[in-house]
């Protein structure tokens, strides 16, 4: 059995007429008799009952070509896949991203990327976590780096980094002179923090609630810099990642204590599962699986 003979069954089913089908596949009516005759042999049924007047399925014909119909369509399918990873370099992605990732490794690895495809093209769309992961359900981003895990089981998950917070007070806040702080003891304090939609908030506010309060929120703010300027003017204190607040410069206003228990922080790439992933974004995904496992090694 040959795929152009399913090709040719197809085509006599369809137009129920050896001179048509041939006309359709562009091909001399004998060779398509021929070899429609050649597959019954091999198959030891007739598919067409033929008269003189017309051309009908028999019953084995009928699901004969219910298969082949079937066959032919996983054939296309695996083309058209075939093609688009050929061209995967004309490819474009939408990565969400939340606006800490520039005091990470991202940068360094979409730089990477870009480097090795340097014709893809990516567009970065700046946003908390939850906005990020509605974004990523609806498909209006092919990606996003979060700091979160929703509870939503269509998406997947790929660990990139984990970092612990780290509370942070002005010179002159009574725990500044304390190298630790238990999180019992910032029960009664006010709070500067990134905005209720980001992951950083969520966690903070669950371990919180784990110690059976709620923290008591001044103000939130989603610039980093702007926040631990209102902490220097001791309008309340913060938490932020401790690689956040390292790779700040920091004014000798500002004090930083570590925090206990430890409250992890995880940013993850973050991909839907029940859509169609495109080549472009398997490569990504691919290359960033990599590129951490190399970094780790």
């Amino acid at each position: 059995m040959q795929f152009h003979q399913l090709e040719y069954v197809l085509a006599v089913a369809k137009f129920h007429s050896f001179t048509r089908a041939a006309e359709e596949i562009n091909i001399s009516q004998s060779s398509i008799s021929q070899q429609i005759n050649n597959l019954e042999k091999e198959l030891g049924v007739n598919l067409f009952i033929r008269t003189t007047r017309s051309v009908k399925l028999t019953s084995a014909g009928a699901a004969f070509v219910e298969h082949a119909a079937r066959i032919m369509s996983e054939i296309t399918a695996a083309n058209q896949c075939i093609q688009e990873y050929a061209s995967v370099n004309r490819g474009h992605l939408t990565l969400g991203i939340i606006p800490i990732v520039g005091h990470y490794f991202i940068p360094h690895l979409l730089a990477s990327f870009q480097k090795k495809y340097p014709d893809i093209q990516l567009s970065l769309l700046e946003n908390q976590c939850d906005e990020l992961l509605e974004m990523l359900h609806s498909s209006k981003i092919d990606a996003a780096f979060v700091q979160q895990i929703s509870p939503d089981y269509t998406f997947q998950y790929v660990p990139l980094v984990t970092d612990q917070m780290v509370v942070l007070t002005s010179a002159e806040h009574p725990l500044a002179s304390k190298k630790s702080v238990h999180l019992k003891q910032l029960k009664n304090e006010n709070f500067i923090t990134t905005p209720i939609t980001s992951g950083h908030y969520h966690d903070f506010f669950n371990a919180c609630q784990a110690m059976n309060f709620n923290p008591k929120i001044r103000m939130t703010c989603s610039s980093v810099k702007t926040i631990l300027g209102l902490v220097s003017e001791d309008l309340g204190i913060t938490v932020l990642s401790s690689r956040v607040a390292a790779t700040i410069d920091q004014n000798p206003g500002i004090t930083t204590l570590t925090l206990s228990p430890p409250i992890n922080r995880k940013i993850f790439l973050t991909i839907n599962k029940t859509t169609n992933i495109s080549p472009a974004l398997k490569v990504f995904v691919d290359f960033t699986a990599s590129w951490i496992e190399s970094k780790i090694s």
